[in-house]
């Protein structure tokens, strides 16, 4: 998978909770522009945009991304991953989510609206199949907020990092909910192409450390020490080799 790799979020020691904000101010509108690379080949590109004020919606911030293969890739395997997030400006807690994969020859896609006030995910498959052209949906009931993986890793920033603390949260994806925690377990020097310098590294896991992905898979994210923390690499561990995003670019637009 070209993007789906990005998940979580914090607390302190080992209480969980995710109201602990620390005192950042962001930007109004940011850009990343990440390389992908799996075992050292760049394999593409993802943009990932977060608009904190709309005049359409004043309590909400608008996160898209965009990832592409590039011509070479895409004569052996098409890569592409088109993302429209809803969320609170806040806490980042999901309002809404359209969604298009492609992975070769399989494409999916689906949206979803979250109705907090009764606790209710409304997702609605909106992928054309010509052997199947029954197009499901369903209702969903949560008992918490529901987190998008892209929108924790960038409220991620909003929060203390301390080596040693845990962020607990409910994540949603397609039909499916589950509780994922982030540990923050190290700080380490990282060098790229945008930046030189300390990075915290956090480590999303299921309860009692079980594997996060298929096969073993794990998967880092590491975050500038300086802040606003911003995400300068992320790595999935799959079984056949190590994807990475590497941030190329940061852009702070007014």
């Amino acid at each position: 998978m070209l993007t789906r790799y990005i998940f979580l979020i914090v607390l302190s020691n080992l209480i969980f909770s995710n109201i602990i904000l620390d005192s950042i101010k962001l930007p109004l509108n940011e850009e990343f522009i990440y390389k992908t690379k799996f075992k050292s080949f760049n394999i593409g590109k993802t943009k990932i945009s977060i608009i904190y004020h709309d005049d359409k919606h004043e309590n909400s911030a608008i996160i898209t991304i965009e990832s592409t293969s590039n011509r070479f890739i895409d004569m052996i395997y098409k890569l592409r991953h088109f993302s429209t997030i809803i969320v609170d400006r806040i806490d980042y807690s999901l309002q809404a989510i359209t969604q298009k994969l492609q992975q070769g020859d399989y494409i999916d896609s689906y949206s979803a609206v979250i109705d907090n006030n009764n606790k209710q995910i409304f997702y609605y498959n909106t992928k054309k199949n010509s052997v199947n052209k029954k197009q499901d949906s369903k209702i969903i009931n949560i008992g918490n907020k529901v987190y998008d993986p892209f929108g924790i890793v960038y409220h991620l920033r909003n929060l203390k990092l301390e080596i040693g603390n845990k962020y607990k949260f409910l994540s949603y994806s397609k039909k499916k909910t589950r509780e994922i925690i982030l540990s923050s377990i190290n700080i380490e020097y990282i060098e790229s192409s945008y930046y030189n310098g300390m990075c915290y590294i956090i480590v999303p896991h299921l309860e009692n450390n079980q594997y996060l992905l298929k096969n073993q898979g794990e998967m880092k994210i590491w975050y500038t020490v300086d802040k606003p923390h911003i995400p300068i690499k992320i790595e999935q561990k799959m079984k056949h080799g190590i994807m990475e995003l590497i941030l190329e670019d940061y852009i702070v637009k007014k």
